[in-house]
């Protein structure tokens, strides 16, 4: 079995369509076909279920993914430190961001100062080769903890309920919520805390992004929930935030490294960036 059958196996079986996958090899249909085969009749079993020219990844496909991605992960991981051996130390780290994106540009910042070999890469979309991941959850356990904070409501300083120190849910039951979509991390610490409390949220806009929630709360659309800390910049000028007293909720930023990925230095560094900005960055709540 030859490393080039792996790797043209499993982009076979991303995209289950073998034309596709030799215009991404850019090598000819025919031969693609040819080491497929070849690498089928060596494991004595077909990998893909065949219909006309339709294909799916069977049983033993994904059996066989599995093991293909475990090689392909450490040939990487094993070029990676023998680079950082060698001196040819990787200076590209990729960051996923779930939460706290607001911040993120300050910590940008931050590396790129202290380390201006650095070249951080951020993704807010699936990245599958991230090298440190920054998320949150409602849960005590997880990651190594970057800060825990609040989460509660805000609105205009003109809204009718500005002049009220202590919000209850059946304050919100009067008010449409503007909210960020299904898939984002906060929608879903906040509809468990919801839940929990059995309080349905009358969402009547669903925003792609804390700017356009920005600018419909200004115009008043609207009432949103939000984390009192990491997003103290959205509210802090125009805006009142308030706990809910009867659903007090909250949510714990943590940071992650890619357990599958080796650690280079310039991994290691950006977390350390990360870490002491956020441990700064809360001393002004204490």
């Amino acid at each position: 079995m030859e490393l080039l059958q792996i790797k043209y196996f499993k982009v076979i079986a991303e995209t289950e369509n073998i034309s596709k996958a030799a215009e991404q090899l850019y090598i000819a249909q025919p031969s693609l076909s040819q080491t497929l085969k070849r690498l089928e009749e060596e494991l004595g079993t077909p990998l893909f279920d065949r219909t006309g020219k339709r294909i799916a990844l069977n049983g033993a496909g994904k059996i066989f993914l599995k093991y293909c991605n475990e090689v392909l992960t450490s040939l990487q991981n094993a070029e990676l430190e023998l680079n950082e051996y060698k001196g040819n130390v990787q200076q590209d780290v990729n960051i996923a961001v779930e939460s706290a994106s607001l911040l993120i540009p300050e910590i940008v910042g931050n590396i790129r100062e202290n380390f201006q070999n650095i070249m951080p890469h951020i993704f807010q979309s699936s990245c599958t080769e991230w090298d440190l991941r920054i998320y949150s959850n409602y849960n005590e356990s997880g990651d190594s903890l970057l800060l825990k904070e609040p989460i509660g409501v805000v609105f205009p300083k003109n809204h009718f309920l500005a002049d009220k120190r202590r919000i209850t849910i059946s304050d919100l039951e009067k008010c449409g919520l503007i909210s960020l979509g299904k898939s984002c991390n906060l929608y879903n610490i906040v509809m468990h805390f919801c839940e929990n409390a059995s309080f349905t949220q009358n969402i009547s806009m669903y925003v792609d992004s804390p700017s356009l929630m920005r600018e419909l709360l200004k115009m008043n659309m609207g009432v949103a929930f939000v984390p009192q800390y990491t997003w103290y910049s959205f509210y802090n000028d125009f805006l009142e935030f308030r706990t809910v007293k009867d659903m007090p909720m909250s949510r714990s930023v943590r940071i992650s490294e890619n357990e599958k990925k080796y650690a280079v230095s310039a991994v290691k560094n950006c977390r350390n960036i990360i870490e002491n900005y956020f441990a700064e960055y809360f001393r002004q709540f204490e």
